[in-house]
């Protein structure tokens, strides 16, 4: 099967971050490159040399690797809306979101790295709690389908790795023999803990521009409204949505104590019901609890866990769903509900998701309908609502028949 990896270049790019791996995927058998851009003109990377970009971001297919290199020219990039709708189209689709040296950067930008480990160049590392990741010093990081490499020769390792979780390690091993990358560098000063304390303090201070100059452009994205989407050009971003951990909890209490106290209408569960309050899947089979994050804040929640009965094991309960008002025109529940959905349908011996609505949540009951679910049940009068009963829909969508 062929893999499309696609490549963000831009100006003042960084050309080992984009050759390195280059080189490795165009080793790979059935592996199709592109090279996204606004335009398909000629642009320069920070070494003077010219790229020319093989497509544009409003034509260019959705890509099963997407790649971000970094360079100078990631500066303005962290302020630039259509740039990251596009890394968020792409990363939504993606089997592996990845990054090479301050690319990480841009995907943090993008909102794709809150809670993920990640790593970047030595110089900006410590920048990526900014955007709410977790910063691991070491040369390439993955966690789930997000893999970043560390500053520029990194790319290399990069690669292989991505090559390796793609086809297996024994392509990745052909490819590195056929370049024969066995670096043996002459010089023991390539991580600041190795350099010599002269050579270190050289280039601290020979990129203190470069840094405060990200400093200030992280500060102003940091002021910059949830919302990418730009209304004029019709661009709407989509959230980062991963599983929960355990280090999610307090953020889930929070937006779900939010949701009982000011949206009680739309629940059967009352705020003073003695239910847990945290994440509701930890540790369950086959169960588990999505997030979707705008700018590192946790905005909409759902969980999905799996009847243990032996009975009864093939059909799974989708429960808990909320999406903070502030996002809820934004596609932010049909995001998380096609992410719920995929993560189940895989799974053999399942048959169904079932769930129930208050039958007044017209909105609800729209956007589950819309992906597939239908109604199946009605108990009249099941929800008292002070002085008024609500009768309660039941409603499912089969995954196979």
């Amino acid at each position: 099967m062929t893999i499309t990896v696609g490549f963000l270049v831009f100006p003042d790019m960084q050309l080992l971050d984009l050759a390195g791996p280059y080189e490795i995927f165009s080793a790979l058998p059935d592996c199709d490159i592109h090279l996204f851009w606004k335009t398909r003109e000629p642009l320069a990377c920070s070494a003077g040399m010219l790229f020319q970009p093989t497509t544009t971001l409003d034509d260019g297919p959705l890509v099963d690797v997407l790649c971000i290199p970094g360079g100078v020219g990631i500066n303005p990039l962290l302020l630039d809306k259509e740039v990251q709708a596009w890394v968020q189209r792409q990363a939504s689709a993606a089997r592996f979101v990845s990054s090479v040296c301050t690319g990480a950067l841009l995907l943090g930008a993008a909102g794709l790295l809150a809670g993920q480990r990640a790593t970047t160049h030595w110089r900006y590392h410590d920048l990526l709690a900014e955007f709410g990741a977790i910063p691991v010093r070491q040369r390439v990081v993955r966690d789930g389908n997000l893999i970043t490499g560390g500053g520029v020769t990194a790319g290399m390792d990069f690669g292989l790795v991505l090559v390796a979780a793609l086809r297996g390690q024994a392509a990745a091993e052909e490819i590195q023999l056929a370049l024969e990358y066995a670096p043996e560098p002459p010089f023991q000063a390539g991580r600041p803990e190795d350099a010599p304390k002269d050579t270190l303090e050289v280039v601290r201070r020979r990129t203190e521009t470069l840094r405060a100059e990200r400093e200030r452009m992280i500060g102003a994205w940091r002021k910059l409204p949830l919302n990418l989407s730009d209304k004029g050009n019709d661009i709407i971003c989509t959230p980062l949505i991963r599983e929960l951990r355990q280090d999610d909890d307090a953020a889930y209490r929070s937006l779900w104590r939010d949701a009982l106290q000011q949206h009680a209408q739309y629940f059967r569960i009352a705020a003073g019901d003695d239910v847990p309050a945290g994440i509701p899947t930890r540790g369950a089979e086959d169960s588990f609890t999505l997030g979707a994050f705008e700018k590192n804040a946790l905005v909409g929640i759902v969980s999905l866990e799996r009847d243990r009965g032996v009975k009864l094991r093939h059909k799974v309960l989708l429960f808990r769903m909320f999406v903070a008002p502030e996002v809820a025109d934004r596609g932010v529940g049909k995001s998380l509900l096609q992410e719920a959905v995929s993560r189940v349908q895989d799974i053999d011996d399942l048959r169904y998701i079932h769930l129930t609505v208050l039958e007044r949540n017209q909105r609800a009951r729209a956007l589950y309908r819309s992906l597939g679910f239908v109604d199946f049940a009605l108990e009249p009068e099941a929800v008292r609502m002070d002085a008024d009963y609500v009768g309660e829909v039941q409603m499912m969508r089969f995954l196979r028949r």
